[in-house]
């Protein structure tokens, strides 16, 4: 019989979002959000976190996430703004497959995806607002390190985002540090 192993010494193994809740939320100190319900997964990869980077969008622009998602991830999880504009996706398979040849744990996106087949092939965490099979004919390269509002929650580079079936949470440190 097959036995799965055990990942009781590698606490970044053994967290989930309704664990990190019951553990943080009534704690100040880390400054644990939820993002709001609405975004729907995508990617491969159900379960994932990392530490947050941002990038959003004029009004008025779409984004093109291609130069953030060109350099090296080293496991951090991009939050990007692209205003939840439903005109277009934002993401879609290439975009995704870049962002996991260079080693980013997820893309969560106030926006929409395409190519969702394919998305769930790739061994990277994504979660959007919904899914257009069109993008945008003018694409502009997006802003990084922004600030914004996702569905309740505040984000900006630095904090760390942990997404599973349950839900989203953000908080200020990642959850090992004591």
């Amino acid at each position: 019989m097959f036995q799965p192993p055990s990942y009781g010494s590698f606490p970044d193994f053994t967290w989930t979002t309704p664990d990190l809740c019951d553990a943080h939320l009534a704690d100040p100190a880390w400054g644990m959000q939820i993002v709001g319900a609405g975004l729907h997964s995508y990617g491969g990869r159900s379960w994932y976190f990392g530490e947050v980077a941002t990038a959003g969008t004029a009004p008025g622009t779409a984004m093109s996430l291609i130069d953030i998602v060109s350099s090296p991830g080293q496991g951090r999880v991009l939050l990007a703004d692209a205003l939840g504009d439903a005109a277009h996706a934002v993401v879609g398979d290439r975009m995704v497959a870049l962002a996991a040849q260079n080693g980013w744990s997820g893309i969560i996106l106030n926006g929409y995806v395409r190519d969702t087949r394919d998305l769930a092939r790739m061994p990277i965490g994504v979660h959007a607002l919904g899914a257009r099979p069109n993008r945008s004919a003018n694409m502009q390269p997006a802003i990084a390190a922004i600030r914004f509002e996702l569905l309740g929650a505040f984000v900006e580079p630095g904090l760390w985002v942990y997404a599973d079936g349950d839900g989203i949470v953000i908080m200020k440190r990642r959850h090992t540090e004591s």
